[in-house]
């Protein structure tokens, strides 16, 4: 293996060593956590962009609509949105740090799991010099995310505002702000420049739609808010590209659309939840998407159902088989639509999925027997056993 960007290291300081493969050769770089990047599944889905934007997280501020909100100037984002960024140290350990950023006039802050690994409590230090403690509400390795929770804000922190990662572009203008070394409440800027991405959580769960960014991150960014240009956070800093621990211009944000429903979950019960249906897909090529007569040879096949899912039950029907070259046998539902959009592939899917909370429902759009039927899938909690691959 040569020295290319095959690592992914978690952004913060201190966090554990993962031996293996990466380290023998050469690629790990400091005390970072390594893991490889993924190319996205080849599955298709789509995001509800019939249905209004989702509650904001419990007691936070509510975004402006895209028709009231003006973009900031990049100084006055900055001073708008940096006092609530604050720098986290598990364990009152000056070695380890991460950032994270407040929600709510609750004092309940965001986080990425691994910059606490399994320390119940964190220092938390404010813009205004000001520490105290923060209790741990709950964490999710699976989403790289930790809920802290402090007694008391300082009079002049105000929560940021929560946007939607539904509707990013390629070329969207991006901020980054955290502690990269310690060096409190950084800015950089940059786009997003790309989307779609798969990255491996701290419990090896891989985390689709990913937001991959130029804005510089490195180690001590880990937790901190990804914004848009209106000042709200668009996703969560967590990991970069590096051959040597450094940045390199490839980092990436878990999407604030796939965080808040697990950050309510957390707030609420301490337990994580992941709204979930029981299935496996397959997106459609040409020549399979002709042979099941499907206009335009677009969606997602439904290759396997999960008995424990909800899908089945809803009456989702999986194709009796697949072929080793691929070739899908006529008889199961391919997904076309979810909740209004178009289908092209798994990760469309999993993105509508995720952004919604277990108790809901997803209106799927298939294709059966050459006509559209409509099903309403209520979404249940993912079991823990399940890894990517089944939304």
């Amino acid at each position: 293996m040569g020295r290319g960007l095959a690592a992914v290291g978690f952004a913060a300081i201190g966090a554990a060593i993962a031996v293996g493969a990466l380290a023998s050769a050469g690629l790990v770089g400091g005390d970072s956590t390594t893991t490889i990047v993924r190319e996205p599944v080849d599955l298709t889905v789509a995001d509800d962009v019939s249905a209004p934007p989702p509650a904001p997280l419990p007691g936070s501020p509510p975004a402006p609509t895209a028709d009231t909100a003006a973009p900031l100037t990049l100084p006055e984002l900055v001073a708008t949105t940096a006092p609530s960024v604050v720098k986290v140290n598990p364990a009152d350990d000056d070695r380890r740090l991460g950032s994270g950023f407040v929600i709510d006039d609750e004092g309940r802050i965001l986080t990425n799991s691994h910059v606490l690994d399994d320390e119940d409590s964190a220092t938390v230090t404010f813009a205004d010099g000001s520490q105290t403690t923060g209790r741990v509400l709950g964490t999710d390795e699976s989403t790289d995310l930790a809920v802290l929770d402090v007694d008391a804000l300082p009079p002049e922190t105000t929560p940021v505002q929560i946007g939607r990662s539904e509707g990013l572009e390629v070329g969207s203008g991006v901020v980054a702000i955290g502690n990269p070394f310690g060096l409190e409440r950084t800015a950089t800027t940059g786009i997003v420049s790309a989307i779609e991405r798969v990255i491996t959580a701290p419990n090896s769960f891989r985390i689709q739609n990913v937001i991959q960014t130029d804005a510089a991150i490195n180690r001590g960014n880990s937790g901190g808010p990804l914004l848009d240009l209106r000042g709200r956070v668009v996703g969560i800093n967590s990991q970069i590209a590096s051959s040597d621990g450094g940045n390199v211009g490839i980092g990436f944000a878990i999407p604030i659309d796939t965080v808040v429903p697990v950050a309510e979950s957390l707030i609420e019960t301490g337990v994580a939840e992941h709204a979930w249906i029981g299935i496996t897909g397959r997106s459609l090529t040409s020549e399979n998407g002709r042979a099941l007569r499907v206009p335009g040879a677009r969606g997602v096949a439904i290759t396997d159902l999960d008995e424990r899912g909800s899908a089945q039950e809803a009456g989702l029907r999986a194709a009796p088989g697949v072929s080793d070259d691929g070739e899908i046998e006529p008889g199961g539902d391919v997904i076309v639509s979810a909740n209004g959009a178009p289908v092209e592939d798994m990760a469309d899917v999993t993105r509508v999925i995720a952004s919604k909370r277990v108790g809901e429902t997803v209106r799927l759009g298939v294709h059966r027997d050459g006509a559209r039927v409509s099903v309403t899938v209520p979404l249940v909690d993912r079991p823990e056993d399940v890894g990517l691959g089944r939304p």
